[in-house]
C-alpha cells in the first residue's frame, strides 16, 4: 500500500511519458517508488517481442535472474 491507502502491488499503469528530443522520458514518481527505484539505478532497456514497446528491468534483477540460469 502506499500513504494514500491504494494497492500499488500490480498496479501495471502509472501514467503516460513523453519522449524529449533528446530520446529521453521521466519515470512517474510513482511508478518509482511502487518499483524501488532510485538515482543511479540502472536499467536494462528490452524490445518487447511484438515490436510495440519497451520494458525497464532494474539492472540487479537481470543479474539475479542470470546467476540462476547459470546454476
Amino acid at each position: 500500500m502506499n500513504k494514500k491507502g491504494v494497492c500499488t502491488l500490480h498496479q501495471i499503469f502509472f501514467g503516460i511519458v513523453t519522449v524529449s528530443d533528446k530520446g529521453q522520458i521521466a519515470i512517474p514518481v510513482d511508478a518509482r517508488n511502487a518499483l524501488d527505484i532510485k538515482p543511479g539505478d540502472k536499467l536494462f532497456v528490452l524490445r518487447r517481442k511484438d515490436g510495440k514497446g519497451v520494458t525497464l528491468v532494474k539492472a540487479e534483477v537481470m543479474d539475479e535472474l542470470l546467476r540462476n540460469m547459470l546454476e
